[in-house]
């Protein structure tokens, strides 16, 4: 569907590790985001921001049975994207605030 921006993982009682990924569509405005299990088809609708974390952990545990140890993680690509234009766009925002000055 999207970009996956954060991953959801918990552990079965024998150490099976589960994964439900975070995934933004950045073609919609404001930006939309996806719960997608990559181990069933599971992908609920549209959903809001304080209750994809538990929506996360109740499909892990409901049906995989993966109830201990749920953690989140940001995807590694999207917090290095993040970290690289930060520093960009204040850049570009200082120079543009000189230029107007001067």
């Amino acid at each position: 569907m999207g970009t996956p921006i954060r991953h959801f993982t918990a552990t079965t009682e024998q150490g099976q590790v589960f994964t439900v990924n975070m995934e933004r569509d950045f073609r919609y405005d404001p930006y939309r985001d996806f719960l997608v299990c990559t181990h069933c088809d599971w992908s609920p609708s549209l959903l809001t921001t304080r209750r994809i974390l538990d929506m996360a952990g109740e499909h892990l545990a409901a049906a995989h049975g993966a109830g201990r140890g749920l953690a989140q993680q940001e995807d590694a690509s999207f917090r290095k994207a993040r970290l690289i234009m930060l520093p960009v766009v204040a850049v570009l925002l200082i120079g543009l605030l000189i230029f107007l000055n001067s």
